[in-house]
């Protein structure tokens, strides 16, 4: 493996470290995705946290369709748990997508390759995390769901461009 970097010997050590997070934190994403709905509703928490007259003023009275369902204000707790959802759909991919990044950048030394590649192996796992839980009980898998993934894929796709491009001006050195 030392023949990707003429000039500098593999970091053998951090890519080791960078792999097992990014294989753990997939991990993760597979046994939340393999817990039935029940385990991982939000609105008894949100009733125990908040009340729901309480929550009935911050909410807004709007509804729209999301994959077939019905999101309404008319159901404060219903309307934070969709975003809330959203929200940690977002994220988690966000950190998938980082962690690859770093497993990735090692191993070439062309500036696109580890986050499209990172992008391409989040996106996919995305896909397959949906299909998984169109087999667990109580869950559904929607596509639509991996194109909020996609954002957070999107998202630190973009920090990363932006970071090397800021690296490589103040460095002097050209973005391919």
């Amino acid at each position: 493996m030392s023949s990707i970097y003429s000039s500098r010997k593999f970091p053998y050590v951090r890519w080791i470290i960078w792999t097992v997070l990014a294989l753990a934190w997939m991990a993760f994403i597979f046994y939340k995705s393999n817990q039935p709905y029940i385990e991982q509703d939000l609105k008894p928490f949100l009733a125990d946290l908040i009340p729901e007259s309480t929550l009935s003023t911050f909410t807004p009275t709007i509804e729209f369709s999301y994959d077939g369902y019905l999101v309404s204000g008319t159901s404060p707790y219903d309307f934070f748990e969709f975003f809330i959802r959203k929200i940690a759909h977002v994220v988690e991919f966000a950190i998938l997508a980082f962690l690859l990044c770093r497993v990735f950048s090692p191993l070439t030394r062309r500036e696109y390759a580890p986050i499209v590649w990172a992008g391409i192996v989040s996106y996919l796992y995305a896909l397959s995390d949906e299909w998984h839980q169109t087999f667990v009980s109580g869950r559904t898998g929607h596509f639509t769901d991996t194109l909020v993934d996609g954002i957070g894929i999107v998202l630190v796709m973009l920090f990363y461009i932006l970071i090397r491009r800021r690296k490589h001006k103040k460095s002097g050195l050209r973005f391919r």
